[in-house]
This record gives C-alpha cells, structure tokens and sequence, in this order.
C-alpha cells in the first residue's frame, strides 16, 4: 500500500481512497492527495465523491454539504501575509556589501519569471499543499539561452521524489497531463542528467514501459551539474513531503460540515410548508360541515382534494379533522450553540481563521492583533523560514545558469563555490503597523532621545526612502532644531555635544555625517552657552 506520511498514514489513505476510488488511489498516490486537498480549498461538491463512492459499495451514510470548511479561508492567510504586495517589500533583498552587484540580476530574473505575481501562486500552494517546488527553467529561441526564469510547479505533478540530507533534490518524476499526451520528465543524481517522454500512458506507467525518451541531456551537456528543483515545505514533520496549514484539523473539518448539514437538513425538512383546511362547523343534525372551497392561481381547486397557492400546498380535510405540521419543534439555537462550539475548536486548531474575525472587533492596535494572531503568525514565521532558503537556493542556481549562458548582465558576478551568490532576505513584520501607530513610534523614539534616521531604519524604512525624506527642506530644519535642542541639552548636563549625542544613541558613523565643519560650529555656539565660572 502506498503511503504519503510514512506506515502511521492509514487515516489519510482511507480518506483518500473514498474521495477517488481505491484502485485509483493506489494509482495517484501522492497525486491523489493533493487534489483532495485541493478539493478542500476549491470547497464546491467537496463531499461529492464520497457520496458517489459509499453509494457504488452500497454502504449508506448521512449526506454532507461543506457548509462550514475553512480551508479556502485558512489558505489565502497565509497568501496574504507571507508575500505580499510589491516585490521590493515583499522580498527586500540582503548581501554583504562587497556583494551588491547580484542584486539587480536577481531582480532581472524575477522579472523574467513574473515572480510579482508567480510568488503568490507560489504562497497558495505551500500552503495549500503543504509542499512547493521551483524549476530553474531556461527560454531558447534559435537554439539559444535567452533568459532564465523561475517556474513554479503544482505539487500533484510530482510523482516520485528524492532528497539528501540537506534537502536538496537528488531525484524527482514530473508528470504533466497536456490535451492528447503525456509528459514525463526525470531528474537524476545517479543517472547523471535529465529525460523527457513523451506518451499516452498513466502516470504510474514505469519508465522501463515508455520506451525510448523523447529527449535526454547529461549534466556535461547541461553546463552544470546539479538539478534545477528546489523543494520546501509549509511544516516539516520529518518526512519526504510537507504539511498544509489546515491538514491536522480534516476530521474536525468533517465534524463540522457534518454537523451543519444535519442542521440544516431538519430546518428545511420538506422544502415548503404544508397547511391544512377544515371545517369546525356542523349543521343542524349535528354532522360536520364540508371544508370550504378554495381556488388556486394555477386553476386547482380545494373540492378536488389540494390546491396550490403559490409555493404552499393546501389540502382539504373532512369537517372537524386535523393535520398536525410534521416539522419537529427543534431546538435550534442549541443545535446551534453545539456547532458554534465545534467552529471554536477549529479555531484553536487553525488560528489563521481568527483574522477574518476582526472585522467584528472594531479597530485594534498592532499589539492587540499580534496577541490574538499570535500562533498564526508563528506558522507565517515558520513558512517563510522554509520557504526563503528554498527561494534563495532557486536564485543562485538561475544566476549559475544565466552566467553559464553568457547572458548579459550575468557573466561577472562571480560564482557560487565561492559564495558569491549568497544573500537573504530582510526581517518583515507580519501585521505591520498602520501609518499612523509607526508614525507615534517614530515620535516617541526621538523624543527619547534616538536619531531621527536611526527611528526610521527601526521602523522598517529603506535605505531610498530614507534618502528622500532626508533630502527635504522640511527634515533639514527639523534636524538643525533637534541639534540646536541637543546643544541646550548638553550644556545644561555639563557635557560635549558628542558625549551627549552618543548617549542618546548617535553612533560613530552618525557623527561622522555630521561634518567636523558641523560639528565645530556647534562647539562653538555650546561655549557661548556656558555660563561663566561662578555664575
């Protein structure tokens, strides 16, 4: 029996087997398991298939709608906030200084790769699936390298997978359905290079059985010699393949579709309401009276038995009988209680759920946010961790590749033996503060005494806005009233101006910018400041 998480995975195997049918579950496996998922994401007809597989093997089970699933709502968190927005914030680029040549590169390839918008494909997957894999891909035309470009590939289609140590992918088995054929592409490690069928087998076809590759290169060919595939998981748990976020909640997520379902089935029991008329009268011989006739709009009328007035049906009783409503007299706000309950397990569970709750909560301050998204951030935090590295890896193997192939721009950049190719990507918050909460930071922060510049790199501006906003005749003025306060300052505590700006956090590097020709004028205005000896 095939298996996705190691011998312990017979629950996700069941579940898999009746979401598509043993025999094709043996056959698509790990595939199968990512469409389910999918399925769980898409949340339209989820439980569809199940319904048509119990049925086919004559086993009855309650009918279930998806009325409660929060996969789609637990998967865009995390595109929403692993990623997002424009590239330079989403993913701002770190090297060491001697290094700052590969980043424009890096940012060619990105735009080659339409990374702005791949990236958050790339952020619904992982998340999604658990697992995603980038392909370093090369564009030819006339038979030459014209760019390189990083290529995100579905989960589903990565049939078979190897890793070292390291992570790193020693072999993997790609199978793409396209409209009339198949296409099996093979990286290996051992076998030294890639191969591409083809064909119009399944993809659980052995390789021995497609026959002759369509296309097969060694890694001499190639230029390079390792595989163009880097892999990262959403949650590690120590196996081949990565965790999703909503994964380890399934059968709670079953529970609670199950439960409103069934609620729902009862409060709409029969669809429409059915009445009855009667006659509670009798004539002078004591016999009940006929009920009265009554015409329906579509030309029925009550003396034949029923009558239709709208969507109700009417049906005629003989005098002095009753038809008692068959909806049961439910409790419906405890059944009610019993899911709402149900959906606040789930939350502990998928803390990321929590954020489309805020809407309720009015407006809060980014510390009460982090509170309360606390654990789900902590996932975000964990993602990205994983995520990065793998990105980073993709990077340094495009540029490889782009220098292999004399691209312009990429040639002289160094190499990566060498560590040429290493940078990483800046800390980001993940609820960042509004505008206004960072302005107050910044306010405060300089009144107690830290550098305008300092206070803004602390609070996450760039280097180039920065620049801009110190470049203003606004910020000049304000920073020669700031100094002149310092100099007021200083005097008042007995000390040198630069004693005193480097307590409240100047650094070498600040005071250096400063200018010595600065600085003496402000010495000298500090003398004529201090109160003669004896005064």
């Amino acid at each position: 029996m095939a298996t996705i998480f190691g011998d312990t995975a017979q629950t996700y195997w069941q579940r898999v087997a009746l979401m598509t049918g043993l025999a094709q579950a043996q056959a698509l496996m790990p595939s199968a398991w990512y469409e389910m998922l999918e399925e769980y994401y898409l949340n339209n007809g989820l439980y569809d298939l199940v319904s048509s597989a119990l049925h086919e093997n004559a086993i009855w089970a309650p009918g279930m709608k998806p009325l409660r699933n929060p996969a789609h709502r637990a998967v865009e968190f995390y595109v929403s906030k692993l990623w997002p927005g424009p590239l330079e914030r989403a993913l701002p680029i770190v090297v060491e200084a001697g290094n700052k040549k590969i980043v424009e590169p890096i940012q060619q390839i990105w735009t080659w790769s339409n990374w702005g918008a791949q990236k958050q494909v790339a952020a619904r997957w992982i998340a999604n699936f658990g697992d995603l894999f980038l392909k370093v891909a090369q564009k030819i035309e006339d038979n030459q390298v014209t760019r390189v470009y990083l290529d995100p590939l579905k989960p589903k289609y990565v049939t078979d997978l190897e890793l070292d140590e390291r992570g790193f992918v020693t072999y993997i088995r790609i199978d793409v359905p396209t409209e009339d054929q198949m296409h099996t592409e093979v990286w290996s490690k051992t076998r030294g290079g890639y191969r591409l069928w083809k064909h119009s087998h399944s993809v659980s076809t052995p390789l021995d059985q497609l026959g002759e590759p369509t296309d097969q290169k060694t890694f001499d060919d190639l230029k390079f010699d390792f595989i163009p595939i880097v892999h990262a998981k959403f949650q590690d748990i120590g196996e081949t393949r990565g965790i999703g976020c909503f994964v380890h909640a399934l059968d709670k997520i079953d529970e609670a579709n199950r439960q409103a379902t069934r609620l729902h089935q009862i409060l709409f029991r029969y669809n429409k309401p059915t009445q009855a008329v009667s006659a509670n009268a009798m004539d002078a011989s004591g016999k009940p009276l006929p009920p009265p006739v009554i015409a329906g709009r579509d030309g029925s009328k009550s003396s034949e038995g029923a009558v239709k007035l709208g969507d109700d049906d009417v049906f005629t009783l003989p005098g002095m009988a009753k038809l008692e409503q068959m909806v049961p007299n439910i409790q419906y706000n405890a059944a009610l209680e019993i899911l709402n309950a149900q959906m606040n397990e789930l939350s502990n569970d998928l803390p990321e759920i929590l954020y489309y709750e805020l809407k309720d909560k009015g407006e809060m301050s980014n510390v009460a946010l982090k509170t309360l998204l606390g654990p789900a951030i902590d996932k975000v935090l964990e993602a990205r961790g994983n995520a990065e590295p793998a990105l980073v890896r993709a990077d340094q193997m495009a540029l490889t590749i782009a220098g292999l192939h004399g691209l312009e721009g990429f040639p002289d950049l160094g190499s990566f033996e060498n560590g040429d190719f290493d940078h990483s990507f800046a800390e980001r918050e993940v609820i960042p503060m509004s505008a206004k909460e960072k302005a107050e930071t910044i306010k405060a922060q300089t009144e107690a005494g830290v550098p305008f510049v300092s206070a803004l790199k602390l609070n996450g501006y760039t280097e180039e806005q920065i620049k801009e906003m110190t470049e203003t005749p606004e910020y000049k003025l304000q920073a020669e009233k700031l100094l002149w306060e310092a100099v007021d300052k200083a005097v008042s505590a007995g000390l040198t101006i630069e004693t005193y700006l480097r307590r409240v956090g100047w650094t070498e590097e600040q005071l250096q910018e400063l200018g010595t020709q600065k600085l003496a004028a402000i010495k000298v205005k500090q003398e004529d400041r201090v109160p003669p000896t004896g005064q």
